[in-house]
């Protein structure tokens, strides 16, 4: 149980997001990638779930051989999207369920302890260099052993999408600085003359994947140029589906909605909203309410958009937590559709998990002595629960209290450090060196911890109770 709270926030290192499109239902798919500097490193393996929070559906470490060659092979569903971390490169593959990948991997880089350090680091994004793209062959004795369908190879050996959509990246970045440069300087951008010149050159191409994702990218030079109304570029750029497992559909949807609570609710169409919030708690009438906006356009859309919003409010204080968590739980019991119903579950279970009186999150790591380490191993004691480094200056003037504290109560209190090092030595060096008492984690050995626990700054301690 939660005793105390904290605001936090989360670091992201590198990741190579896989967009997988084609044949509908679970397939293998496999990506295979050498380079020398990746011998023993390990590369994170994640398929994103709820496109609101850090909530994997699928996550695993992948260690390199020690020739520095990565492999994995996963079930892939049509749109789901593979990350790989490692380093401080960023990428995005786009593949389809059935086939395997070879990719060019880059020179491997670590992050700078500094820039660990920083809520305000962010990967270098590269795009990415496949060698070959051919059919994943099934096992031998699995459902379709030796089956190669027409579609398979078909849809395998188109692996130009990665070059076009890289390509475009390319231009739609240059477009996108432009815009925002004209706008700056109070000039007229011209994104609608921008945006025709960019399609015609794409007049022929007959990618449907491909047409979503430019025209979701030009709904944010739309609105980047700041002359068109948030319902023309929901209903021209947007709409007219939901595609929450789309990269570049995320990202026009979060720029639209960001804080569309806080400006809506001050209008004479939004009066109402702060109460139904913090105390009908109806999400029907709120999605209502919401959907009497022009650019919200689908009761989906509209739960969409409370989720979002729900999530980034929490901790604000402008709206009651125990009322968000209320809504949250109604809108399981009355979705407008099973996923979204998901994604409500999952957004209450982290929102609460770092509330007073909830269990927090699972702390699971490889012990100091190599057993597993739980919070569960410390139940009928409180736990003290700090997020820190062995060198920044608030940490340090907190150790020697938390030492004190600690020799003093330890019959029913357990103090639990999680580091942010440069390594696991580095913990133990400093630990020893200080002859510090309490057990010392490094944070790596349990990836998403700090935004399991949203740390956005150290130090960030939580009591949690017995």
């Amino acid at each position: 149980m939660i005793r105390g709270e904290v605001m936090a926030g989360k670091t992201a290192i590198f990741c190579i997001c896989v967009m997988v499109c084609g044949m509908a239902g679970a397939q293998p798919v496999t990506i295979t990638g050498k380079h020398s500097s990746y011998a023993g490193k390990t590369v994170r393996v994640t398929i994103p779930g709820n496109p609101f929070i850090h909530s994997p559906r699928y996550s695993e470490e992948v260690r390199c051989n020690p020739e520095g060659v990565f492999n994995v092979v996963l079930d892939a569903q049509e749109n789901d999207a593979v990350r790989l971390e490692s380093g401080i490169y960023s990428s995005i593959l786009y593949v389809t369920p059935g086939c395997r990948y070879e990719i060019v991997l880059p020179e491997f880089r670590e992050v700078e302890y500094a820039d660990r350090m920083s809520p305000y680091y962010q990967p270098l994004e590269l795009p990415p260099r496949i060698i070959s793209v051919t059919v994943a062959r099934r096992e031998p004795g699995s459902p379709g052993d030796g089956e190669i369908q027409g579609g398979e190879v078909r849809m395998c050996m188109d692996g130009r999408l990665n070059e076009k959509i890289a390509a475009f990246d390319s231009i739609f970045s240059a477009l996108n600085e432009e815009v925002v440069m004209d706008r700056r300087l109070e000039k007229d951008p011209g994104a609608d003359s921008l945006i025709a010149a960019t399609e015609a050159r794409y007049s022929s191409d007959p990618s449907g994947f491909f047409s979503d994702y430019r025209r979701y990218r030009y709904g944010i030079l739309k609105l980047n140029e700041g002359k068109t109304g948030l319902e023309e570029i929901s209903l021209a750029y947007l709409g007219p589906g939901i595609r929450e497992s789309n990269p570049a559909f995320m990202e026009l949807f979060r720029a639209m909605f960001r804080d569309f609570l806080f400006y809506y609710s001050r209008t004479p169409e939004g009066e109402g909203i702060r109460d139904q919030i913090n105390r009908a708690r109806r999400p029907d009438t709120l999605r209502q309410k919401l959907m009497d906006h022009p650019a919200v356009w689908s009761d989906t859309l509209a739960e969409m958009v409370l989720l979002q919003e729900l999530t980034d409010i929490f901790y604000r204080g402008d709206y009651h937590q125990e009322a968000i968590l209320i809504l949250l739980d109604s809108m399981i019991q009355d979705p407008v559709s099973p996923q979204q119903a998901l994604y409500a579950s999952q957004v209450l279970s982290r929102l609460e998990s770092l509330v007073t009186g909830h269990s927090p999150p699972p702390v699971e790591f490889p012990g100091p002595d190599g057993d597993p380490f739980s919070l569960q191993d410390f139940r009928g004691k409180y736990v003290y629960l700090l997020f820190c480094t062995p060198d920044h200056y608030g940490c340090m003037m907190e150790y020697p209290f938390l030492q004190s504290y600690y020799n003093k109560h330890s019959a029913y209190l357990e103090v639990i450090s999680v580091m942010v090092a440069q390594d696991r030595e580095q913990v133990s060096a400093f630990m020893e060196k200080n002859a510090y008492g309490w057990t010392a984690l490094y944070y790596e050995d349990r990836p998403g911890i700090l935004a399991d626990y949203m740390v956005r700054a150290f130090p960030t301690a939580y009591l949690i109770g017995r």
